[in-house]
């Protein structure tokens, strides 16, 4: 598996999708601290932001960056007959499967890098230092990294069991941009406020604030659980709360990221094992 990944990671040096990325990557990174110290600037010091809160936004399209490039970068591999020789030459589907899935994360994270590295070299000087405390923070990078895998492991679980790479891209890119919209129509109902603020006209004429009246659409009880679980247990929905830095457990969403991994790579394992390669 080593001489596929080997193999794997020199193809990925000369790919022009990967290098695409990257720099979408590292543009993103560049834009977003320009953008939030020009906000500052025109505001006249009202509003102000810190490099911690744009360190992390990669997580909002890491997802449609992996989404692109594996099934783009795997996708030949039916086509050129790459799979084939590398059965006949003695390699397991299995060791095939994960170098592949190795590579596909390693690339995913070197863009993730580039977005870190270019945000924290203009962020920096524009913006400050870090003001969030380092355990928060690598907390947030592990945990992201983790959720960048999940992702990983989703979109190499189809492609590597579908044969022609148009088709993989297609399903890849609309599964992540479903998700992406499902995470954010969820998390809108969790941040639903529980009592609505009305408001009425007073005797005097004037309008002041009426008796605050239950929201129909908060969600209680065992329903909230279940959305919230399933808003954790998306990639999608961790990457809304790395965004921002704001995620409750820690632990929770590394169990389940690393659960999503563990059970999309198995069932692909599986499926790729007896694929029909004809």
């Amino acid at each position: 598996m080593i001489k596929l990944f080997n193999a794997n990671l020199m193809r990925l040096w000369k790919n022009s999708a990967f290098w695409g990325s990257m720099g979408v990557s590292l543009g993103m990174g560049l834009f977003m601290v320009v953008d939030s110290w020009r906000s500052a600037q025109e505001s006249g010091g009202a509003w102000s932001s810190t490099v911690d809160a744009e360190l992390f936004k990669y997580a909002a399209f890491i997802g449609i960056l992996a989404a692109e490039l594996i099934p783009l970068f795997f996708g030949t591999e039916y086509s050129d007959g790459a799979i084939r020789n590398k059965i006949i030459v003695g390699q397991s589907r299995l060791s095939i499967y994960f170098a592949n899935l190795i590579t596909g994360c390693a690339a995913c994270v070197l863009c993730s890098a580039a977005y870190i590295l270019g945000c924290a070299a203009l962020g920096i000087p524009l913006l400050g230092w870090f003001t969030q405390p380092p355990a928060l923070l690598l907390t947030a990078l592990a945990g992201s990294l983790l959720m960048t895998a999940a992702f990983c492991a989703i979109f190499t679980f189809v492609t590597m069991n579908c044969a022609r790479r148009s088709t993989s891209v297609v399903i890849c890119l609309l599964g992540a941009f479903a998700a992406f919209i499902g995470a954010i129509v969820i998390h809108s109902m969790l941040e639903a406020p529980e009592f609505i603020q009305g408001y009425e006209l007073s005797i005097g004429g004037q309008i002041v604030p009426a008796q605050p009246q239950p929201n129909p659409n908060y969600l209680t009880g065992a329903k909230r659980e279940l959305y919230q679980l399933i808003f954790d247990l998306l990639p999608s929905g961790q990457s809304v709360q790395y965004c921002s830095l704001q995620f409750g457990d820690p632990a929770r969403l590394m169990g389940l990221a690393a659960a999503v991994c563990a059970v999309f790579t198995g069932a692909g394992g599986l499926l790729f094992r007896r694929k029909n390669l004809k």
